[in-house]
């Protein structure tokens, strides 16, 4: 747990130092036609191979191409059920830390962007004294969440924080040291507006995600 917390201070200063953000708005056009043209870097089936193998030379440009643009993939399910992936929470209670690395690997095949399992793989990996093999699936993690801070501060509609899917919403709460009250309110089909518990340590009573992708495929 000692890494949550390491990661979750990492992240605060995210939202503690808005003004120096620049806050980027994700260019879906611009990313589809990326991620599909097999001339460019960050042609999707390529980019994805290295991601697979814990490619640790991944910059913030190909994080940010491999997690967004997953919305043009056919395998994109933004409601996929958890309830295996809930699993390895229970696997966790009991210390069955292998199972953990096995079944983990095996969700991520078909569900390449799930924090919650690779952030469990890094602790489990970690519990098994892998620290080699618990640091890629840190770096991994911290690579995709740093693809989402920039994305946006979450303090309104037009600097909502995007998400592939609304699951992600409570692992960017929880690293950034925020805790949900109740259930998110949906804005205008494209927005979760998410109350917060107070006081907390950002003085933010609520956070927007932008979540227009996963309502889309809904549909």
């Amino acid at each position: 747990m000692k890494r949550f917390l390491l990661l979750g201070a990492l992240c605060l200063g995210f939202l503690l130092n808005t003004q120096a953000q620049t806050v980027s708005k994700i260019n879906y056009d611009a990313i589809k036609a990326a991620v599909t043209s097999p001339k460019s870097r960050m042609y999707y089936p390529a980019l994805l191979k290295r991601y697979h193998a814990n490619d640790t030379n991944l910059t913030p440009e190909e994080y940010k191409h491999l997690y967004y643009g997953w919305t043009t993939q056919p395998g994109y399910m933004p409601y996929r059920p958890n309830d295996k992936a809930d699993a390895l929470n229970e696997m966790l209670l009991y210390e069955r830390f292998q199972e953990i690395a096995t079944t983990g690997k095996k969700l991520l095949a078909t569900d390449p962007f799930n924090l919650d399992v690779i952030y469990l793989l890094h602790m489990a990996y970690g519990e098994m004294n892998n620290q080699a093999e618990s640091r890629k699936w840190l770096v991994k993690f911290d690579g995709l969440m740093a693809a989402i801070k920039a994305s946006g501060n979450g303090r309104s509609k037009e600097t909502a924080v995007v998400l592939n899917a609304p699951r992600d919403e409570y692992m960017f709460l929880t690293v950034v040291g925020l805790r949900q009250k109740g259930r998110p309110q949906l804005l205008d089909n494209k927005y979760d507006l998410v109350t917060l518990e107070t006081p907390n340590k950002l003085n933010l009573t609520q956070v927007y995600f932008n979540i227009q992708k996963a309502v889309e495929k809904k549909r």
